[in-house]
């Protein structure tokens, strides 16, 4: 196998570098999944240099300055990936926290990461969806930079697990509707951590299993089970552009920071 100039080749990984980026091409690695479709990845973090998606325009897996591994797409840090319920999301507060699934299928980088990327940064967030009809939509939250002086230069935001991870999310536009605003200022909510506004009643444990910002409880929820099952509630939903006996089949969750 050649290789470029200031690429090397280890005997699990290829490594390539371009400035300060550095991605990891998966090839084989990827071979061995654990429970619930998560990866056991080689300990690769002495090969690896410090990666920031926004600043690189190389796509593929990363590994930023936690250790914590990611996926960067065109500049954008992808935080969540669904398109074939390979991935169990019925998952502990945990879990959530600390992140799980394969960054070669689908995946959720964790609350910790989301968090440590986001915070005091300007961040914008997309959302791309599909349906089982192929028909696709997206939704972005973002500031406008000519207006910025007098607006939040934060669109995209989560506390840390002192606030369970509270959502900031503000500057709606796209084609699927406004369906997470309605989330602006809840804390996270899973099967076994209730912090909905919904009384007596834990949404994630009533409504598919999956964590999110649920208040009561929701306008979306794109952690919820895959598929389409009997019950409606209990799918990926996102109100106003499928509303609620509709499921999404694919997402894709990104940010980006300037």
């Amino acid at each position: 196998m050649s290789l470029v100039s200031g690429q090397r080749q280890c005997s699990y990984v290829t490594v390539a570098t371009c400035g300060d980026d550095v991605t990891v091409t998966p090839g084989n690695l990827l071979n061995a999944r654990g429970e619930k479709g998560d990866t056991g990845l080689p300990e690769i973090e002495n090969f690896l240099s410090v990666v920031n998606c926004s600043t690189s325009s190389v796509n593929g897996y990363q590994l930023f300055p936690s250790k914590k591994r990611a996926f960067c797409e065109h500049g954008w840090t992808v935080f969540q990936r669904r398109f074939d319920g390979s991935v169990d999301f019925n998952r502990t507060w945990r879990e959530y926290k600390d992140g799980f699934g394969n960054m070669e299928g689908e995946f959720w980088l964790g609350l910790d990461e989301i968090h440590r990327m986001t915070s005091g940064q300007h961040c914008k967030l997309y959302i791309k969806m599909k349906d089982f009809n192929v028909r696709m939509a997206y939704a972005q939250y973002r500031y406008d930079s000519f207006f910025k002086i007098n607006m939040p230069l934060c669109s995209f935001a989560i506390d840390d697990e002192s606030d369970n991870y509270r959502l900031h999310v503000s500057g709606y536009s796209g084609t699927a509707g406004d369906s997470l605003s309605y989330h602006n200022g809840m804390q996270f909510t899973t099967k076994d951590r209730d912090n909905d506004r919904h009384g007596g009643v834990n949404c994630a444990l009533e409504q598919g299993g999956g964590g999110w910002w649920y208040k009561g409880c929701f306008h979306s929820k794109l952690n919820a089970e895959w598929g389409r099952s009997r019950v409606i509630w209990n799918n990926m939903l996102w109100l106003h552009w499928k509303g609620e006996s509709d499921s999404i089949k694919e997402s894709t969750i990104k940010f980006k920071c300037d």
